[in-house]
């Protein structure tokens, strides 16, 4: 059989969440198409590095493959002015127009977070009104508010008309055998990622020149008081990108020595698929995880683990309020959200059982989503003759 070559574009030495995307992805959509697939990938960031650009070569390049397949990834990004499609895909329309093999764009995030241009908008209409026009393009958004984020700022006819899809990273495989032996056997740990990329966006509230430095502050108080009425508790701070780092310093500058010497570690830092797998196997070793990043929840929820969203940035209320859990994330944009926090951590503590029992639920709703969009995927896959062959 035959395999279908395939040129991915995405990121793949970046944020590690986007490499648990790819993960759970690549093995769904093989299964699905029915025959091998030979993967190329092609790195999001060379084009923002303006290593490579989307030219006429660029378009040489995809027509060269059977198929493009864009993202997963937050590239339907509403503020980029100056793009010719009002996004960070900025493939000009003369560009876009020579591409004749199918192009399927993969669970795409719809980011308003950083406003929306009136010429953003215009241009993102336009090259929407040509995706959805031919059975040539299958375009897909992901559960983090997309569909919302198209009905407010473009209209209800293009909310209903892409497909609404789960990320992949929750179904990534996980295996605590990909994570090093770093644990103590007799601790109970909570798993944490905080972030700090647009960090006058996610701080803004904050009273102080630093934002991310308050935020750490009160943030690791309430990690003080959580050691205080736990004794066998221990935290993993997990950077999933490299901007993650200066806020995990924070935090760890301002906990007393002996708790930050003797009950927390810091995952290891890096990009690529193995050190996504090094992630996903300590998340799936932690009792809960505190996320403040779309994968870090996706990636905890998709290792079964409780989960409890840490809110200063749209997509993460969005994530909960289409699960339908409103209490299990904490606004965290604004000081006064230590007490909050603890209340919460120490409820899901409390209960475990329930809380995994709404994560398992949570699983369920992702895998039949899925399982509803697999139709409009195979016949995508037929109309352009992309499925079984000899």
């Amino acid at each position: 059989m035959s395999p279908l070559k395939v040129l991915h574009l995405a990121s793949f030495s970046g944020n590690i969440g986007d490499n648990a995307n790819h993960m759970g992805f690549r093995p769904w959509f093989t299964e699905r198409l029915g025959r091998p697939v030979d993967w190329t990938d092609l790195e999001m960031r060379e084009f923002f590095w303006k290593e490579r650009a989307f030219d006429g070569d660029f378009a040489n390049l995809v027509n060269s493959y059977d198929a493009l397949i864009i993202g997963g990834g937050n590239y339907f990004e509403l503020w980029v002015e100056g793009s010719p499609t009002g996004t960070s895909i900025a493939i000009p329309p003369e560009v876009f127009d020579r591409i004749t093999v199918p192009v399927y764009f993969n669970a795409l995030g719809v980011d308003p977070g950083q406003g929306v241009p009136d010429s953003s908008r215009r241009n993102f209409t336009a090259f929407l009104d040509k995706l959805l026009a031919s059975d040539q393009y299958l375009v897909t958004v992901r559960n983090d508010g997309a569909v919302d984020a198209l009905l407010t700022h473009i209209g209800a006819d293009y909310a209903a008309a892409v497909h609404h899809v789960p990320d992949s990273g929750f179904f990534a495989p996980i295996s605590s055998d990909d994570a090093p032996d770093i644990l103590n056997a007799d601790a109970r740990y909570i798993g944490i990622n905080v972030a700090n990329d647009m960090a006058d966006v996610r701080f803004a509230k904050f009273n102080a020149s630093d934002g991310s430095a308050a935020f750490a502050a009160e943030f690791a108080a309430a990690l003080t008081r959580l050691s205080e009425d736990h004794s066998d508790v221990h935290f993993i701070l997990f950077p999933h990108i490299f901007r993650d780092v200066e806020v995990i310093f924070q935090v760890l500058d301002n906990m007393g020595d002996r708790l930050r010497r003797k009950r927390v570690i810091v995952a290891p830092y890096g990009s690529g698929d193995a050190a996504a797998r090094v992630a996903l196997g300590l998340y799936k070793q932690c009792e809960m995880v505190l996320g403040m990043r779309f994968h870090a929840n996706v990636c905890a929820m998709g290792a079964g683990r409780p989960t409890l969203g840490l809110v200063c940035y749209r997509q993460i209320a969005m994530l909960y309020a289409e699960l339908g859990h409103g209490d299990a994330m904490v606004d965290v944009s604004a000081p006064g959200f230590a007490q909050i926090l603890l209340d919460r951590v120490n409820g899901v503590l409390a209960d475990l059982p329930a809380h995994e029992a709404r994560v398992q639920d949570a699983r369920r709703k992702f895998t039949q989503m899925r399982t509803g969009f697999e139709p409009a995927l195979q016949d995508w896959f037929t109309t352009n003759g992309l499925g079984y062959r000899t």
